[in-house]
């Protein structure tokens, strides 16, 4: 039998355009994703900043909550699987990403 397919999938979504997106990664093997980021961005002054980033990276499936002040949180992330951890990231940013905005614009001073 043929070893699973390696399928690696990059793209941003616009989730205000110019102002905030998301861009996304994974890398599946078969149906199985062994490897993802989720990542909030925000333009500030031309430049595009990472607020909040979902990943897999360290072994385990946390949360960053990117600061200002150059400084970050981790948060684990418990969902049954990684595809599961990835469709939840995708959902929680593009539902909550004003929320997001707004404390990372009130730390920069906007």
């Amino acid at each position: 039998m043929d070893a699973p397919r390696i399928v690696e999938r990059r793209w941003i979504e616009d989730l205000l355009p110019g102002e905030a997106q998301l861009r996304c990664f994974y890398r599946r093997h078969g149906k199985v994703i062994d490897q993802f980021t989720v990542q909030l961005e925000l333009n500030c002054n031309g430049v595009w900043l990472a607020v909040v980033r979902y990943d897999n990276a360290h072994g385990f499936s946390h949360r960053d909550t990117l600061h200002a002040d150059g400084t970050q949180e981790k948060t684990a992330v418990s969902m049954g699987n990684l595809n599961e951890a990835f469709t939840f990231a995708i959902e929680d940013l593009q539902t909550n990403w004003r929320g997001h905005q707004e404390r990372f614009l009130r730390e920069v001073g906007e």
